[in-house]
């Protein structure tokens, strides 16, 4: 027998420690994903009048879902989606600021062609002031008079350099939410020497029980619904169909006037329309 000391064999093979298991993937941010969709979403509304409105609501509503995601999704947070959260804050700022950028130049093309207007009124009524003068007390009443009597015009007429007839007014479904709308259909031409559009050459209120409704925002626009053509630019001489729809609410008739944007206190055109 061997008096070599027997050798003790271990096995290479190093314990795993406990408690090491894959860690589960973490689920995409909710947060992060609605914030990216509202984004989009208010950038494509922010450049459309009107309706950019709601895309500074979506704008912000969006900013907040996107910061909520970018603390969710932190590297030791419980969820995934970093980067869609900061698409989405990126998106939303953008959606604001384009929103205020069009408003702030619309009212700056609004105001521009009403002090070039009034200028030009203002000129036109001086050298009429001096030529008559002479008999002011028999041609100031006679002109009270005329202008009483002219002042209101039914469906159609002149305001200004403009030509406008109030078309129909017609029921045209559910705004996106659910009240009933009018459709207000108007034809206007462009007599003056510069190229305009119905927006900035009109000023159109519709009535219901002596209140005046709001512009109508659909989800899908009915049929015959153009919501930019009142912003389509309209060379001198030529015409153009305007469609703008409004919220109702109820069924009782709808009083539609029209004044000129420049002509304060100047003339309109006003019908009523029974609904359908």
């Amino acid at each position: 027998m061997s008096d070599e000391p027997q050798k003790s064999y271990q096995s290479d093979t190093t314990p795993q420690p406990q408690g090491t298991q894959p860690a589960a993937a973490k689920k995409v941010s909710g947060m992060a994903i609605a914030g990216l969709v509202l984004g989009v979403i208010g950038v494509i509304f922010s450049f459309i009048p009107i309706i950019n409105n709601a895309a500074f609501v979506l704008g912000i509503l969006g900013l907040i879902f996107g910061i909520v995601g970018i603390r969710a999704s932190r590297a030791d947070g419980p969820k995934s989606g970093r980067g869609l959260s900061i698409a989405a804050v990126v998106l939303c700022v953008l959606a604001m600021v384009i929103t205020l950028v069009m408003q702030q130049a619309a009212s700056n093309a609004i105001d521009e062609a009403t002090s070039s207007v009034s200028a030009s009124l203002s000129s036109e009524t001086s050298d009429t002031s001096a030529s008559d003068t002479s008999d002011s007390s028999d041609t100031s009443s006679a002109s009270d008079s005329s202008s009483a009597s002219d002042s209101t015009l039914d469906t159609e007429g002149d305001l200004g350099d403009y030509h406008l007839k109030i078309v129909s007014a017609t029921s045209a479904g559910a705004d996106y939410n659910g009240k009933d709308t009018v459709m207000v259909t108007y034809e206007w031409t462009n007599n003056s020497d510069e190229a305009t559009s119905f927006a900035t050459a009109f000023m159109p209120y519709v009535y219901q029980n002596g209140v005046s409704l709001d512009v109508a925002i659909y989800t899908q626009s009915p049929a015959g619904y153009d919501p930019q053509s009142e912003l389509s630019q309209v060379q001198p001489g030529s015409s153009s169909t305007v469609t703008v729809a409004y919220t109702l609410d109820d069924s009782s008739p709808v009083q539609v006037e029209v004044e000129g944007l420049a002509l304060y206190h100047g003339p309109k055109v006003t019908h009523t329309f029974q609904l359908s």
